[in-house]
């Protein structure tokens, strides 16, 4: 017979599978309607734009995307409280939208940036590898007869959202900035990289949450759901890198 102990195990791993494959399938399944979508808000909304890049940042957080769910979703499920899962969420989106506002700040000083698209199989590659990193030393991590569930150390987090802030989600902030600039003065152009970070972190985190309480609800043990978020972020991290190595092989339109 099983022991407590193997079931939980086999437990915390069906559930890592059953969220890592959920979000896999949202990704993957998810048209690519974001950039298109973008250009009709801010051509559409004029005078209005510093509203519309913040909607068009709200859809960007709602979105299934590869630079966000992955580790928002897996280092939510670490934290032990709602506070704890915005503070995560919030780490991470802060340091997207650095990231985003002081590339917008510079696209209005010099328009002549290239296409940075060419870098996303490199960061899906590199966040991938971070990400197991992670998972891996909060998995094996524990010394002695210290079992305290780890939660994921802010720091991380932060490195995340720097990596990931150069994925595609990179060039759609720098197309917005683009187009944006002739109708703005250059010192405002930071404006557009902050408001669509701003949208983004506060959709991401509304998910997140919703994600979060319905695990934990379901499950009725925080200790399994949070051994499942660090596994699945390991997942997730050979996800990513796959996804990274196919990129090299999509031939570029």
């Amino acid at each position: 017979m099983q022991t407590q102990k193997q079931r939980t195990s086999t437990k915390v791993w069906l559930l890592a599978g059953i969220i890592s494959t959920a979000i896999v399938i949202a990704i993957l399944s998810m048209p690519e309607i974001l950039e298109p979508l973008a250009k009709y808000i801010v051509r559409s909304m004029g005078p209005y734009w510093l509203l519309a890049v913040l909607i068009v940042g709200v859809i960007h957080g709602l979105k299934p995307d590869e630079h966000t769910w992955p580790i928002t979703v897996s280092y939510g499920l670490m934290q032990r409280s709602i506070k704890g899962v915005v503070a995560a969420v919030s780490v991470f989106a802060g340091a997207l939208t650095l990231v985003w506002t002081l590339m917008s700040a510079l696209v209005g000083e010099l328009m002549g940036l290239l296409n940075t698209s060419i870098l996303d199989p490199y960061v899906d590659i590199i966040v991938g590898l971070t990400m197991i990193g992670v998972a891996a030393y909060l998995v094996f991590g524990r010394h002695g007869n210290n079992h305290n569930i780890k939660t994921a150390d802010y720091k991380l987090i932060w490195i995340h959202g720097l990596a990931a802030a150069f994925g595609g989600d990179f060039f759609i902030v720098l197309i917005l900035t683009i187009a944006i600039a002739p109708m703005i003065t250059t010192r405002l152009s930071f404006l557009v990289g902050f408001m669509f970070g701003f949208g983004s972190w506060v959709a991401q985190t509304i998910i997140v949450l919703a994600i979060y309480k319905g695990i934990v609800k379901s499950v009725g043990d925080w200790s399994v759901v949070a051994d499942a978020g660090r596994i699945a972020l390991g997942m997730l991290g050979l996800f990513m890198i796959g996804l990274g190595i196919y990129s090299f092989f999509i031939p570029s339109d």
